[in-house]
């Protein structure tokens, strides 16, 4: 994960706004209960490689200790890949399928 990414998870779900501790309980409750998440992850190997081989390591990381730890009920992730190399035609087709994603889930 991107040190930058991650400073500001740390610097967000904080206790108080993403969980909260309770006396004489070992798990704590979740305070964004109900909602969900969209990860978007880009990377320069192939996505079926990330996902199979190297174990999808991001996503478990922010689904298991960050999203569902505060409450998140559905995490659901796109993979773009491989950048590295790409034709403008493949990043426009990656671009115009993250607007599609953003557009279902904006409010309002």
């Amino acid at each position: 994960m991107a040190a930058k990414l991650k400073g500001l998870i740390d610097r967000t779900f904080l206790p108080g706004f993403a969980f909260k501790f309770l006396e004489n309980k070992t798990i704590p409750e979740r305070l964004l209960k109900g909602r969900t998440a969209d990860v978007i992850v880009t990377m320069d190997s192939p996505p079926f490689y990330y996902r199979w081989f190297q174990g999808n390591p991001v996503v478990k990381q922010l689904e298991r200790t960050i999203l569902k730890f505060s409450g998140f009920k559905r995490v659901s992730a796109t993979y773009i890949g491989p950048v590295i190399n790409s034709t403008t035609v493949q990043r426009d087709k990656w671009t115009k399928q993250v607007v599609k994603l953003a557009s279902k889930r904006a409010v309002g």
